[in-house]
């Protein structure tokens, strides 16, 4: 019977603000899920400690920070509803569009900042909403709306972040991409060659060989005389010349993809921001 109860003895010996400070430390050392558990025995042997809300907060803040989307969205609509007048509920709200936005929901995160300006018209936290709403666009390849969102910020440091993201926004449809359409044409008129215009060499010289091997035994099933030995190899040929023209039409959206994922990443590089959970209130870190 003691040692059933050792544990718990033990760990009630703790104090509320060692325990939060532990948690706040592994929250450091993004340990995040650790940290979880120690803002959680918090609550759990302290239910009535003023800090409480805050403790929830950063349980929330925790696992949006381990891309556990779905698990920190329930606090923080909790915490947006139980306490809808304060800085505490003015951060969950807008945490609940910035957790939608992190899993890549951006009509969702657009919605609810949109929601978010109109409860809080005062809000520091407006100018980022405007920043990442034009971001949300932008990763929509709305380039117009997303530019028209961004020209509403006010704040001077984050307006020129704003002008210059904008910039490279209005230099989208220049990449280097290619057409797909183009890619099918070249590899319909000779296997390969689409996939050679993707910048796929070898798959492209595999289209090549495989391809003229289907078009000799072709020519040489018919020549021979052999009818029923060229339908069979027309009938393969056929799949495998179809088969090239899909794969460099593929190819091509692959290649498209490719360009405008690192083109997002050079960029939220250099303009994205990131959000932090000083313990009172959210912070920019640009």
């Amino acid at each position: 019977m003691f040692f059933s109860f050792l544990p718990l003895s033990l760990f009630s010996k703790d104090s509320p603000e060692q325990i939060l400070q532990f948690g706040n430390h592994l929250y450091q050392e993004e340990d995040y899920y650790r940290a979880i558990t120690e803002y959680k025995r918090f609550l759990y042997f302290y239910p009535k400690h003023p800090q409480n809300s805050h403790t929830e907060f950063q349980i929330g803040y925790s696992y949006l920070k381990g891309e556990k989307w779905e698990a920190a969205l329930p606090y923080f609509q909790k915490l947006s509803t139980d306490f809808p007048h304060t800085r505490l509920g003015e951060n969950s709200f807008f945490s609940i569009a910035h957790t939608h936005f992190l899993s890549k929901k951006y009509k969702a995160a657009q919605e609810t900042w949109n929601e978010f300006q109109e409860r809080y018209p005062k809000s520091s936290l407006n100018d980022i909403a405007w920043y990442q709403k034009g971001w949300a666009y932008f990763f929509q390849e709305k380039t117009k709306e997303a530019t028209q969102e961004l020209s509403l910020i006010k704040n001077p440091s984050l307006k020129n972040k704003a002008m210059l993201l904008s910039t490279e926004i209005e230099k989208w449809h220049t990449l280097p991409y290619r057409s797909p359409f183009l890619a099918g044409m070249f590899s319909a008129m000779l296997p390969g060659l689409g996939q050679w215009y993707d910048g796929r060499f070898w798959d492209g010289m595999s289209a090549l060989v495989v391809n003229s091997m289907f078009a000799y035994g072709i020519y040489a099933t018919w020549r021979d005389e052999h009818y029923v030995a060229f339908g069979i190899v027309t009938f393969l040929a056929s799949g495998f010349y179809g088969g090239n023209i899909f794969s460099a039409v593929s190819s091509a959206h692959k290649f498209n993809r490719n360009v405008k994922e690192s083109k997002w990443q050079i960029l939220q590089k250099k303009y994205g921001v990131n959000l932090e959970w000083n313990g009172n209130s959210l912070t920019i870190k640009f």
